[in-house]
């Protein structure tokens, strides 16, 4: 009886609270020996992949759009899987004016990321209250016998999107610069730069690539990423180039062959505005 009694008390505590970690929000998927994607589960509380990295004694953490409880719940996946503390986060990118995300990591981690995410995150109006470190082209750690680079690839996603990258595993995380077979968010980007982008990504020639959504690929999925991308720019620069303005655009716009896709209908009419205001803007018009 003190056991159900007990137990009954601890569900009541944790629905009161709502605090509590759920590992559920990911599903670990082993990439390699101490390396996985942290692939963010239908109905979770994580909006986006994370990577995790054992480095000797210490785990990397990697990804972007943090929640407080996705963070929760990220630790708890990490802790079902190493007895390792993590170290380090790396914090991909973030989206000015979302106070609500990327503030929350705990005390005593410390947190990388590009000079441009850093300017990003201090804009907030929340204040910064863990210890970080920012850098401007990149950052290679030598942890446990193990290289990962960090690379600022300047303007793609968003300003400062790093990529983590392990040279002796043949295994990239991208974050939201490739979805895997999903439209993805083009809010922030920089239309050109972002295909630039893929572009010196794919002369990487990684075997592993853990995408910002969507399950790891390889060099042909992210080819076939940049060529969608490719494919909603050239509509979108045909129609600018027909003269058509906005809300005719959002009319004509035609793209079937990637209709499919994950998110490409729920997020359409705000890409669509992005990359046609972004392109216009390049083309001095």
């Amino acid at each position: 009886m003190r056991f159900f009694a007990l137990l009954l008390c601890l569900l009541l505590l944790a629905g009161a609270s709502g605090a509590w970690a759920d590992a559920s929000s990911y599903q670990m998927e082993k990439l390699d020996a101490g390396v996985y994607a942290a692939i963010a589960q239908p109905g979770g509380r994580a909006s986006s992949n994370a990577f995790v990295v054992e480095a000797g004694d210490v785990v990397v953490v990697a990804g972007a759009h943090f929640t407080a409880e996705a963070l929760r719940d990220l630790m708890s996946a990490v802790a079902g899987i190493t007895p390792n503390p993590i170290r380090y986060f790396v914090l991909c990118h973030h989206h000015r004016g979302y106070s609500y995300i990327d503030l929350d990591f705990p005390p005593g981690k410390d947190v990388l990321m590009s000079w441009q995410t850093y300017q990003a995150l201090e804009s907030e109006p929340r204040p910064i209250r863990f210890p970080l470190m920012f850098f401007n082209q990149g950052l290679t750690l030598k942890l446990g016998g193990r290289t990962i680079i960090l690379t600022n690839m300047e303007r793609g996603h968003s300003e400062g999107d790093t990529v983590v990258y392990l040279p002796d595993e043949g295994i990239l995380f991208t974050s939201d610069l490739f979805y895997n077979k999903g439209a993805g968010f083009l809010g922030d980007g920089s239309m050109q730069d972002w295909v630039l982008a893929l572009e010196f990504l794919e002369r990487l020639r990684a075997d592993k690539i853990v995408p910002g959504y969507g399950m790891v690929g390889d060099r042909n999925d992210l080819t076939e990423f940049k060529n969608y991308l490719r494919a909603f720019l050239s509509e979108v620069l045909r129609l600018i180039e027909e003269g058509h303005s906005l809300e005719e655009a959002k009319k004509l716009f035609s793209l079937p062959r990637y209709e499919h896709y994950a998110g490409f209908r729920q997020f359409l009419e705000g890409n669509l505005e992005h990359a046609y205001n972004d392109l216009k803007q390049n083309l001095g018009q």
